[in-house]
């Protein structure tokens, strides 16, 4: 049998929110209007590491490092030896890839870099990360588009769910790149909100978390992640979900109880178009109210991750975020707080090439409210 999951700690670290969880339900409350910059500023990055550790590691593992702290100190919790670390990424460290690879073709074999080596490796910003913190279970490192970050959350939460562990951080992270943004466009993606960041999460069993007096900000209900069928890179025609209905029932709920949905829309119409034609298939499509936040922090894989802690706070306050897409001017790319029934909702993601991933999200468990 399945125990509960609970979100005991949140931090982020991205172009206009930095912080723990407090920090990002005071910015959902008062959303501010998209916009079109979503890089996080190096003077706040650097005050949230120290120079030993920035000398270190890459830029886009001081993202995760950063915003694993925030979640951990969120949580409480300074007892890491025994959680377990899963980390959804896009790109990896893709920057540091190219600048290795660059130092040979510049000067053959003295141009390569000792010190970029390691960070060409997918895994390194969670290797650099469980070593600095001492998280000392299981490591995993998800590289998918689109969908990492909250295809992260949903591995960790049925670890914790399964009894593998009894502690899971877990999220996304990348970092914005102008050269892999223009590979992007030429795959396709080219109309996509690109941004940058970390979210990680600190995820309990509801026991765990009672007995060293956490105070939990929600509840993973259910997590189902499937593929769907496409060619690699492309948009399919499949609509009928089965993650959708795994998260469902392992949730216990009808399709009918779940009326608002975070959703991994990115700009990218053409997967966007798909997204909503797989929701509207598995949900009822006439009391549906969807949003994505990728106009307020652009796609990256840490916002898959905030997706599902916007959630505890939309079932908590029966407040759903939902930010215009706009056409330029800043006064046309506000943002609603929209009234939606408490409760359970979906967080839902979608990729190129079919990767598919939906968890149902709760507010706090009633018994420990």
């Amino acid at each position: 049998m399945l125990r509960p999951a609970v979100v005991t700690g949140v931090g982020v670290v991205s172009a206009r929110l930095v912080g723990d969880g407090q920090a990002l339900r005071r910015f959902l409350a008062a959303p501010p209007a998209a916009s079109p910059r979503h890089v996080v500023d190096g003077a706040v990055l650097a005050g949230l590491i120290d120079g030993a550790e920035a000398r270190r590691t890459s830029r886009v593992s001081q993202l995760a490092l950063a915003a694993t702290r925030l979640a951990l100190a969120d949580a409480r919790l300074d007892d890491t030896g025994a959680a377990g670390f899963i980390l959804g990424t896009e790109h990896g460290d893709l920057h540091s890839t190219i600048e290795f690879a660059d130092g040979y073709l510049r000067t053959g074999p003295t141009g390569l870099s000792p010190l970029l080596f390691p960070n060409t490796v997918m895994n390194t910003m969670a290797a650099a990360t469980t070593i600095a913190v001492q998280a000392r279970q299981l490591a995993l490192t998800l590289n998918v588009r689109t969908v990492g970050g909250e295809l992260a959350i949903a591995r960790a939460a049925r670890a914790v769910a399964s009894g593998r562990v009894e502690v899971a951080l877990a999220g996304g992270v990348d970092q914005h790149d102008p050269l892999v943004a223009e590979i992007l466009g030429e795959l396709g993606a080219g109309s996509e909100v690109r941004g940058e960041g970390a979210t990680l999460l600190v995820l309990e069993s509801l026991d765990h978390a009672c007995a060293r007096g956490a105070s939990p900000a929600g509840e993973i209900l259910g997590a189902a992640w499937r593929g769907l069928r496409t060619r690699p890179h492309g948009v399919g025609r499949r609509v009928e979900s089965t993650a959708i209905a795994a998260a469902l029932e392992e949730a216990g709920l009808e399709s009918g109880a779940v009326t608002w949905v975070y959703t991994s829309a990115s700009g990218d119409r053409a997967r966007d178009a798909w997204e909503e034609a797989l929701l509207g298939r598995a949900l009822d499509p006439q009391r549906l109210a969807l949003a994505s936040l990728a106009p307020l922090l652009g796609q990256h894989a840490g916002l898959g991750a905030l997706r599902v802690a916007a959630a505890m706070w939309t079932a908590a306050s029966g407040l759903l975020v939902q930010p215009a897409w706009g056409g330029g001017a800043a006064d046309d790319r506000t943002t609603a707080l929209v009234p939606v029934a408490p409760g359970p909702g979906l967080v839902h993601g979608v990729a190129r090439g079919g990767t598919h991933v939906a968890l149902v999200v709760g507010g706090p468990p009633g018994d420990v409210q």
